[in-house]
C-alpha cells in the first residue's frame, strides 16, 4: 500500500472532506454543537480562515485558508484529534472516530471556489436532508443570505474573503 502523499503548500484555499469511520452511527444536532465549538476554538487559535462549511451525519466538507506557516495538515489534526476525543467521551466510546485519510484539494481559481462551496451547500438537499439548502442548520450557506438574522442564526459566522477574477490559488 503507497503513503498518500499530503500537499504541504499553506496560503491556499482548500476544499476539504473528512468522513466519519463505517464503525460510528451518524452525528446527531448536539454532537454538530460540539464540532461547531472545536472548529471555532481551533479558528480562534491557529487564525485559519474559514470560507465555508457543511456538517452531514457521516461527513463533513470545509473551504479553509491556513495562512503562512499554517499548514492544512495541521489545521486538520487538530480538528479531527480535539472532536474525537469529545465526541468519543460523549459516547462514552473510545478510539480513532474519523478516517485517516482525507480528501482535500485547494480551489485553483474564483469559478473552482465557487463550484466546491454551491457543492457543499446543496449537499444536505442531495442527501434528502431538507428540501432547500437555506433549511440545514448546520452550513454556511445563510451566511451568504441578505437577511441580517439569518445570518446572525448560523452558529459559525464565516470570514468573507473577495477573490479577484485572476485568483489562482
Amino acid at each position: 500500500m503507497t503513503k498518500l502523499r499530503r500537499l504541504r503548500e499553506t496560503d491556499r484555499i482548500f476544499f476539504r472532506t473528512s468522513n466519519l469511520l463505517r464503525r460510528h452511527l451518524p452525528l446527531v444536532d448536539f454532537e454538530f454543537d460540539l464540532l461547531i465549538d472545536v472548529f471555532k476554538e481551533a479558528r480562534r487559535r491557529m487564525g485559519f480562515i474559514l470560507c465555508g462549511y457543511v456538517f452531514m451525519p457521516d461527513h463533513w466538507h470545509t473551504l479553509i485558508w491556513p495562512q503562512f506557516p499554517l499548514t492544512i495538515s495541521r489545521v486538520l489534526k487538530e480538528i479531527k484529534e480535539v472532536s474525537s476525543s469529545r465526541l468519543n467521551a460523549s459516547r462514552r466510546t473510545y478510539g480513532d472516530f474519523w478516517q485517516h485519510r482525507f480528501w482535500d484539494r485547494f480551489a485553483r481559481n474564483k469559478k473552482e471556489f465557487n463550484e466546491r462551496l454551491e457543492y457543499m451547500h446543496l449537499n444536505p438537499v442531495r442527501k434528502g436532508l431538507v428540501s432547500r439548502p437555506e433549511e440545514w442548520r448546520w452550513s454556511s450557506y445563510n451566511n451568504f443570505s441578505l437577511d441580517p438574522s439569518a445570518v446572525a442564526a448560523c452558529p459559525i459566522q464565516i470570514d468573507y474573503i473577495h477573490l479577484s477574477d485572476d485568483y489562482r490559488g
